[in-house]
C-alpha cells in the first residue's frame, strides 16, 4: 500500500471512530436534556471543548495567519450551528432518529459538490437521494402527515454537518488542521453562548450526573471529533467523510435502543432500513461497477 492510499485509510478509520463517538454522544445529551437547558448545556460544553483543543494545539492556533483565524471561527460557528440546532431537538425526537436523519449528510455531500462543479455524481446517488428521502419522510411524518418539531430540527442540523464538512475541505488544505480546530472551537463557543445568554436562564443547580455528561461531550464528544474530523479531511475527501460519518445514525439508534429504551417499532426499523440502503447505494455501487 503507497503512502497516499495509507493516508487516505488512516482518514477514513479516524472520521469512522468520529461516527461511533457521535452517535454515542446522541445519546448521552437526551438522558443529560433532562436536567439542564439546551442552549446552556452546548455553552458549557464548548466552554470546557475549546480548553481542552487549546491546551495541546494553542501554540499553534496563535501562529496561523489571520485569514486563516477568521475563517476557522467562522467554519466552528456553521458547525455549532449543528450542535444547537440538534440539542433543541432532542427534546422532541429520539436519538436514534436524530442520528439517522443526520446521517443523509452522507446524500447532500455529494449533492452540493454537483451544484458547485456542474458535474453530475452519478445515477447511484440519485437513486441513493430517492431512498433516503422516502426513509426520511417515513421518520418524520405521522399518521396525519404532519410532521414532528424534533425531527424537523433533526433535518436543519443536517444541513449545517453538510455545510461544515464542505466549509472544512475548503480551508483545511494548505492550513495547520489542529490549529484550525481551535479556531472552530472558539467560534462556536462564541456563538453558543450569545444564544444561551439570549434565550435561556443560567442554570441554577447542575447535576453531577449531567456534569458528567457535560465533560463527556466536551472532550471525547466534541473537542476530541473536531480534531480527528479536520485532520482526516486533510488526506480524505468530503465524500468519504459524509458517507462514514452517516453510520453514526447506526450506532445512535442501537445506543438509543439500548441503553434509553427507545422503541424500535416496525416505522422505525423500515424508515431507518430506507436510509442505510440510500447510504449503501452511494458508498458500495461505485466500488462495486469499478470490479
Amino acid at each position: 500500500m503507497d503512502k497516499k492510499r495509507r493516508n487516505m485509510f488512516l482518514g477514513d478509520l479516524a472520521v469512522l471512530v468520529v461516527a461511533f463517538i457521535w452517535g454515542a454522544t446522541n445519546v448521552i445529551m437526551r438522558d443529560a436534556l433532562t436536567g439542564i437547558t439546551p442552549f446552556w448545556f452546548c455553552a458549557l460544553r464548548f466552554s470546557i471543548g475549546l480548553a481542552a483543543v487549546a491546551l495541546f494545539f494553542g501554540r499553534r492556533a496563535l501562529a496561523m495567519p489571520r485569514k486563516a483565524k477568521i475563517s476557522g471561527a467562522a467554519v466552528g460557528m456553521v458547525f455549532i450551528c449543528a450542535y444547537l440546532v440538534g440539542a433543541v431537538a432532542l427534546l422532541y425526537t429520539t436519538a436514534g432518529n436524530q442520528s439517522f436523519i443526520i446521517s443523509m449528510s452522507v446524500v447532500f455531500v455529494p449533492l452540493t459538490v454537483w451544484i458547485i462543479s456542474r458535474k453530475f455524481p452519478g445515477w447511484h446517488v440519485a437513486a441513493g437521494v430517492f431512498l433516503c428521502t422516502a426513509g426520511m419522510a417515513g421518520l418524520m411524518l405521522d399518521s396525519s402527515f404532519s410532521v414532528n418539531i424534533g425531527d424537523a430540527l433533526c433535518f436543519a442540523a443536517m444541513l449545517f454537518v453538510t455545510a461544515h464538512i464542505m466549509l472544512v475541505q475548503k480551508y483545511v488544505n494548505g492550513a495547520d488542521p489542529c490549529g484550525l480546530a481551535c479556531w472552530q472551537a472558539l467560534g462556536g463557543l462564541v456563538l453558543a453562548a450569545a444564544f444561551a445568554f439570549a434565550f435561556e436562564p443560567f442554570p441554577a443547580e447542575i447535576s453531577a450526573k449531567t456534569w458528567l455528561a457535560v465533560i463527556y461531550s466536551a472532550t471525547i464528544g466534541f473537542a476530541l471529533t473536531l480534531v480527528l474530523q479536520t485532520v482526516a479531511q486533510k488526506y480524505t475527501n468530503a465524500t468519504h467523510t459524509a458517507i462514514l460519518l452517516s453510520t453514526s445514525g447506526i450506532f445512535g439508534s442501537l445506543l438509543g435502543v439500548i441503553f434509553l429504551g427507545e422503541p424500535m417499532t416496525l416505522k422505525i426499523f423500515t424508515a431507518s432500513a430506507l436510509i442505510l440502503a440510500g447510504v449503501l447505494t452511494v458508498e458500495a455501487l461505485p466500488a462495486l461497477m469499478k470490479k
